[in-house]
């Protein structure tokens, strides 16, 4: 999940891409397993979409992170990521959205592959630009990880239009075992995996950065909760929290 408007807001944007309990527990060794079931469900998925929203754990006042997740044709996966705002009228808070990235993932057979990936951002005059980004390796999600020393990586790059930035993010992903996802009272068969990412900018010279994450995948449902840890002073943690038609 990756989205920009200035180095420092898409730094804390790319890193939002969710209590809950963990039970780690490795694979059996030599056992190769299909885990496709732990993506997000395309064949369930009605007409409509469905909305998954995720909380601030870090920030229970901020705002929530909110996908829309629509079947497009064979085997893709349309995803549309909106920033939630507000607009008062007297008494009544009326939640808005605006767009902020969306993403074409198509489900091969050996895993999930990132087609395309567009951002969007307001210029200096107000208007909602469109920032194509380049999908230099597309992995992004196994269906036969076997263990964590297997690595996969998504690795995408873009230009600010405002400035001419050159931006570059690397997210490798390894396969952490078998966990457990608690939610309303009800525990989900889960996956998890740590993720490393190196998100690079340039203008003159290149700045870089590197920081480690987590990301859990409950069975039936897809992203269910992820933590990047930026900084001593910034950490990013996401819940899913809500997902309905």
């Amino acid at each position: 999940m990756i989205r920009y408007h200035t180095t420092r807001v898409i730094l804390c944007q790319i890193v939002m891409c969710a209590g809950i309990f963990i039970m780690s527990c490795g694979q059996p060794e030599g056992k190769t397993e299909n885990i496709s079931a732990y993506y997000f469900p395309l064949d369930a998925i009605p007409p409509g979409g469905m909305v998954y929203t995720y909380r601030n754990v870090k920030d229970p006042e901020g705002k929530p992170e909110i996908w829309r997740h629509v079947r497009k044709g064979d085997g893709i996966l349309e995803s549309t990521n909106f920033n939630l705002i507000y607009d008062f009228d007297s008494d009544n808070q009326v939640p808005d959205t605006v767009m902020i990235q969306r993403q074409y993932d198509r489900m091969a057979s050996n895993g999930v592959i990132t087609d395309s990936l567009v951002l969007f951002a307001k210029d200096s005059t107000g208007l909602v630009r469109q920032i194509p980004v380049h999908i230099k390796s597309a992995n992004r999600f196994p269906y036969s990880p076997v263990d964590s020393s297997n690595i996969w990586l998504t690795q995408m790059e873009w230009w600010q239009p405002e400035d001419s930035l050159h931006v570059t993010l690397q997210r490798r992903r390894r396969f952490m075992g078998h966990t457990t996802w608690n939610q309303k009272g009800q525990t989900y068969p889960a996956i998890r995996f740590r993720t490393d990412d190196t998100f690079e900018t340039e203008r003159d010279g290149w700045t870089i950065s590197s920081w480690t994450g987590e990301e859990i995948y409950a069975q039936h449902i897809g992203l269910v909760y992820y933590k990047r840890n930026v900084s001593p002073e910034l950490h990013v943690e996401f819940e899913l929290i809500e997902w309905k038609k």
